[in-house]
């Protein structure tokens, strides 16, 4: 087992989660002694802290169809899910972007009456 898939199974395990959700609940508590300079390793394992976090918020929420309790137990699979579920909020990002971008061009027009390939073009910068 190397550091990382020891560091991931820490951060999923439910004490040191209900550790890093106490910690930002309550000042008082604190994952590390030192409160800066942190190591590599305690980089990596407050990273991991807070995806698994996510992950289970989302999981308890139903978030995802695809979304399970045994696929967060296997880094595999919760690579896959990260990935996948990367690409649909980047493409739910762009297609609110777009659907912004009509809605300010459709209110342009109303405004101005008329609008031109080239007024488009200029709305896009």
């Amino acid at each position: 087992m190397n550091d990382e898939t020891a560091i991931r199974k820490l951060a999923r395990s439910n004490y040191w989660q209900n550790i890093y959700k106490s910690s930002q609940e309550n000042a008082g508590i604190k994952i590390f002694e030192n409160e800066a300079n942190f190591s590599g390793l305690q980089i990596l394992f407050l990273y991991w802290l807070s995806v698994y976090n996510m992950i289970y918020k989302e999981l308890l929420d139903k978030e995802w169809a695809y979304l399970s309790k045994e696929m967060v137990e296997d880094d595999i699979r919760l690579d896959a899910f990260l990935y996948y579920r990367g690409r649909e909020i980047s493409k739910k990002i762009s297609r609110n972007k777009l659907e912004e971008e009509k809605r300010r061009i459709k209110s342009k027009g109303k405004h101005t009456g008329n609008i031109t390939p080239f007024s488009v073009e200029m709305i896009r910068g």
